[in-house]
């Protein structure tokens, strides 16, 4: 097995897949053995973003019972943190029986689509939008980003039309976010001088 000392002899691969994974050290993992090193698929870090979650139809936070809509909180947003660009790929478009369409926005406390408006994700497959939100749909508002105040999450809302979203026979969506944390950047590098 290559070690990191063999990087010069390796082949050089001229095409990074979605599902290549990089190894990364997660300083804040206790980890199998002591060890925190991670492995992290290229698709998230070749494309920008820091976070990703997967919704299946029968995930139990997508399939609400005989609801036509519902919200899900993806995670707690920090004080400070500045959100740059939020997008979803359907890797598997979304149906069901009676269901007419099938819609995806995202946003953040008090502002549920500020940054995905309404995406169909059920009329065909490898669908990719981003940053069609108020809050991130312009160039300056995606290089300023969006700064996030106290008590706020990310979340996305499904929406199913012509029956529920618990009727879902199919479909499958990555939802991406890049996320910067102020605090983190203290200590990414050595003081200048």
């Amino acid at each position: 097995m290559p070690t990191l000392d063999d990087l010069s002899t390796l082949d050089t691969n001229s095409a990074v897949a979605a599902n290549d994974l990089l190894a990364v050290s997660d300083s804040s993992a206790s980890g199998r053995g002591g060890s925190k090193v991670r492995k992290l698929p290229a698709a998230i870090l070749a494309h920008g973003f820091t976070h990703a979650f997967r919704l299946d139809f029968d995930s139990v936070s997508v399939a609400k019972a005989a609801t036509g809509s519902g919200e899900i909180n993806l995670m707690a947003l920090t004080e400070g943190s500045v959100v740059t660009e939020v997008g979803v790929v359907v890797s598997t478009n979304f149906d069901g029986p009676s269901i007419s369409g099938y819609t995806i926005i995202a946003g953040r406390t008090g502002d549920t689509d500020g940054y995905l408006t309404a995406t169909e994700m059920e009329v065909t497959n490898a669908v990719f939008t981003k940053n069609t939100g108020v809050e991130l749909d312009t160039e300056a508002e995606v290089q300023g980003g969006d700064i996030i105040g106290s008590g706020q999450s990310l979340s996305v809302t499904l929406t199913a039309t012509g029956a529920d979203l618990n009727t879902a026979t199919q479909g499958s969506c990555i939802v991406l976010a890049s996320i910067i944390e102020p605090s983190e950047f203290a200590t990414l590098v050595p003081v200048f001088d």
